[in-house]
């Protein structure tokens, strides 16, 4: 992962038996774990990439991030509303993406790793 300007802290939560990310800093990106087996992670990232934005880990091939949504959430934080603009948008895509890539480095060493140990 490349360096970043900014470090995020993710808070981890199960919705519908689904592992949830939501990072604590703009962009206040909601991310979804996805498992998968090394044998299926290629067709994995490939389907998911058809439907939106995928971060993976470097080496491991057991999860994949995709993004649910990012800013006030719906209205449900107004203080978080993110206007996209013509000017802004590729600054608020790349932000997004390191906010992923960020998340599958975190998991990995937060919880992947926490798991291998016990």
């Amino acid at each position: 992962m490349k360096t970043s300007k900014t470090i995020h802290s993710f808070l981890l939560s199960e919705q519908e038996g689904q592992t949830i990310l939501t990072a604590q800093e703009y962009p206040w990106s909601v991310l979804q774990v996805v498992p998968t087996t090394p044998a299926d992670f290629d067709r994995t990232v490939a389907a998911l990439k058809q439907r939106g934005m995928v971060a993976h880990h470097d080496t491991d091939r057991t999860f994949c991030i995709i993004h649910l949504a990012s800013g006030d959430h719906d209205g449900q934080h107004p203080e978080r509303h993110i206007t996209i603009t013509q000017n802004n948008h590729m600054q608020i895509i790349d932000d997004l993406k390191d906010t992923m890539a960020q998340a599958a480095v975190w998991y990995e060493t937060n919880i992947i790793e926490s798991l291998k140990k016990h």
